[in-house]
Parts: structure tokens; C-alpha cells; sequence
């Protein structure tokens, strides 16, 4: 019994671990050294695309274990926040050119000096502009994703009559999606965020004579005299948090949009259904969701 547990955890770790985590974790860690390699003292920057690579490993995860909630007779496409797996790539991208502009910017510190104060305006847009488009990108359109679909596998038709977009709207049934006003306010809440950040950012930095608006950051290149700074907007401060919580908070909004079903319809598509499909739709929904496993336990 014993074995049977320990090969039963040994393959959940190789599903949780697979090639594509391994391959974004490779090719970040490179690059991640590539900079370190430099010599940054501080390393506020760096956090940057630290947390933007942490956002992408979640969705990654999630992607690679939604597997466990198939059946042989159903398939259920529940999409809560959307398709984990191209949020996990747009935030990966992101991640990888933010690490590639502070390569940059290291690089020139140690052989351009003379032009790092040239280059405060378009480093500080720039890199965070990166940053929080990686967060709005992947709200940007998760409406057209984010469903509970019950698609009925039909034995008697071949691959040629499930292909039919007709036929196929008879097996998919949607019983649960993002409703237009939610809808909308992710929406707002997103872009408004997205601007506002940039925007604020923007102002801070053409006042970055002010002390008030910006602070010294210290370059690989910056040498014992300390005459290579690069001045930093105030405002990534608030950028490197606001943008990973807003995101978050808005994915939370739409999972739980989402897993409020309309249990008059859905009892009523199940109605239609062979007992042993219906069986299978409500062991899988209790296994993805508990409050899918308290509100069906009472029909």
C-alpha cells in the first residue's frame, strides 16, 4: 500500500514538473544570471521580473494538472480565469524582456556611462510599461475564455459529424460564463490601471529633477565614485505591488463570477442526460470545486 502511495506521488510530482515548466525555468534562470553576473548592488529592479516569472509559474502549474478533471464519458472545459496556459506565456514574455532591458542597462553602465542620465525617460517607461502590460494582457481578453462548458463525447458519430459546427453546438453546453457586467468591470478596472500607472509614472519622471519624484539607482557600472545613477520614478514603488494585486483581486472576481451556476438551467441540461453522464458531470464538478461539491450534494 505503501508503494502504491509512493508511485501515486512520485507521478504528481512529474505531471506538476513537466517539460514546459522546465523549459521557462531554464531559459529565465540563463538570462537571470546573465544579469546577476553584472554586479547589481541593488536588486529593487530585479524584482521586477522576478514576481512578473512567479505570476507565470502559478498559471503553468494549473495548466498542466487540469488533466485530473476529465472523464471518460465527459470532458468539462472549466476555464474559471481564463486559459491558464497563454497567461502563463504573456507573462513569461514579459518576464524574459524585462530581464533582456536590465541586461541592457547594466551592459551600457559599464561601457556607455557617459549616457545613462540620457536614458531615465525611456528606461523608466519602458521597463515599467512592461511590467504592468504583463498583468493587463492577461485580462485583457479573458472573457472569451473564461467559461464552464459540459462537452458530451457521442460514441455513435465519427470524427467527421463532431467536427460540424452544428453538431458541435449541440455537445457543448455552457453552464456557466462571464456575465456582461462583470464583464465590464474587469474591463475598466483593468485598462483604468494599466493608464493610471503608466500615466502617474510618466509625470513623475518629467519632474525627475525633483528629489520628491525620483531616487538614485545604483548601476553595475556605477564604480567606487559613484557617478553612474540612473534615476528611478517613485512610482515603481507603488507599480511593483498595485499591478500584481489588481490583477490578482480581478482574477478572484471572476472566479468566483464563475462559479456561481445557474442551478435551475444546469438541473434541467441534466435532465436531458443519461444517468451514467450525469453521474459522471457531478462527480467531476464536486472534485474541481467544494462549493460545487456542497451546492450539488443537496440536489
Amino acid at each position: 500500500m505503501s508503494e502504491k502511495n509512493s508511485d501515486e506521488n512520485y507521478l504528481l510530482l512529474r505531471e506538476l514538473l513537466n517539460e514546459s515548466f522546465f523549459r521557462d525555468l531554464f531559459v529565465f534562470v540563463i538570462l537571470y544570471l546573465f544579469v546577476l553576473a553584472q554586479s547589481w548592488e541593488n536588486l529593487f529592479l530585479l524584482l521586477f521580473p522576478i514576481i512578473t516569472f512567479a505570476y507565470s509559474v502559478f498559471f503553468r502549474i494549473i495548466n498542466t494538472n487540469k488533466w485530473r478533471t476529465t472523464s471518460n464519458s465527459t470532458q468539462i472545459t472549466y476555464n474559471p480565469i481564463g486559459l491558464e496556459k497563454k497567461h502563463a506565456n504573456r507573462l513569461f514574455f514579459t518576464a524574459i524582456l524585462q530581464l533582456i532591458l536590465l541586461f541592457w542597462i547594466g551592459a551600457e553602465s559599464y561601457y556607455h556611462p557617459q549616457l545613462i542620465q540620457s536614458y531615465d525617460l525611456f528606461f523608466n517607461v519602458i521597463f515599467n510599461f512592461l511590467y504592468t502590460f504583463g498583468f493587463y494582457w492577461i485580462l485583457s481578453d479573458v472573457w472569451n475564455y473564461s467559461k464552464i462548458v459540459i462537452r458530451l463525447k457521442n460514441n455513435r458519430l465519427n470524427t467527421q459529424a463532431q467536427n460540424n459546427v452544428l453538431l458541435k453546438s449541440d455537445l457543448d453546453k455552457v453552464i456557466s460564463h462571464l456575465k456582461l457586467k462583470r464583464f465590464k468591470i474587469v474591463s475598466i478596472a483593468n485598462l483604468s490601471t494599466f493608464i493610471f500607472l503608466n500615466i502617474l509614472n510618466i509625470i513623475f519622471i518629467l519632474f525627475i529633477d525633483n528629489t520628491f519624484s525620483r531616487f538614485s539607482y545604483y548601476l553595475p557600472g556605477t564604480g567606487v565614485e559613484g557617478l553612474i545613477l540612473l534615476n528611478i520614478s517613485v512610482i515603481s514603488f507603488l507599480i511593483v505591488v498595485i499591478s500584481p494585486i489588481v490583477a490578482s483581486f480581478l482574477l478572484i472576481f471572476i472566479y468566483k463570477d464563475l462559479n456561481n451556476i445557474n442551478h435551475t438551467d444546469f438541473e434541467n441540461l441534466l435532465k436531458k442526460l443519461p444517468e451514467e453522464n450525469r453521474k459522471n458531470i457531478i462527480d467531476n464538478l464536486t472534485k474541481i470545486n467544494k462549493k460545487f461539491n456542497r451546492d450539488l450534494g443537496r440536489e
